[in-house]
């Protein structure tokens, strides 16, 4: 008995100072609570986030359009109204210059050079085309003279 009064004796103090039991019960609770908290927190928060979005969805749309609507045209008057002012800037910018009679002589006198190097061209063209016919003619008399003196069948 004494031994067994000296063994729990010595068990007293581990007995004391071990709290595992209980900070692992306050853990679960702890834990049980969060989790619970938690997961109901989560749900609010997505209803209140779908509230959100469909109240936006609807109500946030509908001043979009309104607001484009008004805004996009009073937009669009402002645009007409630089773009009129800008045509009368370039209308009364713009001036009209005579070009000087140098100026047209020296174009009359490119356009008549032009006009002749056109027609010496065409000139050229046509001598070209028509001694290539007449070497061509001259050609096939000659290989046909040839043919006949040779006595070539055809």
């Amino acid at each position: 008995m004494i031994s067994q009064v000296g063994r729990e004796l010595y068990k007293v103090p581990l007995r004391i100072l071990d709290h595992r039991v209980f900070v692992n019960g306050e853990i679960e609770a702890f834990l049980e609570n969060f989790e619970v908290r938690r997961n109901d927190s989560e749900v609010e928060k997505l209803f209140q986030v779908t509230e959100t979005v469909g109240s936006l969805k609807y109500d946030l749309s509908e001043r979009c359009i309104a607001s484009g609507n008004q805004n996009l045209t009073q937009l669009g008057c402002e645009v007409n109204h630089l773009l009129d002012g800008v045509n009368e800037l370039l209308a009364k910018a713009k001036v009209e210059r005579t070009a000087s009679t140098q100026l047209e002589e020296a174009r009359r006198a490119r356009e008549q050079r032009r006009a002749e190097f056109l027609t010496n061209l065409e000139h050229g063209y046509r001598r070209i085309e028509n001694s290539f016919e007449e070497k061509e003619e001259e050609i096939a008399e000659l290989y046909s003279d040839l043919q006949l003196k040779l006595n070539i069948a055809k």
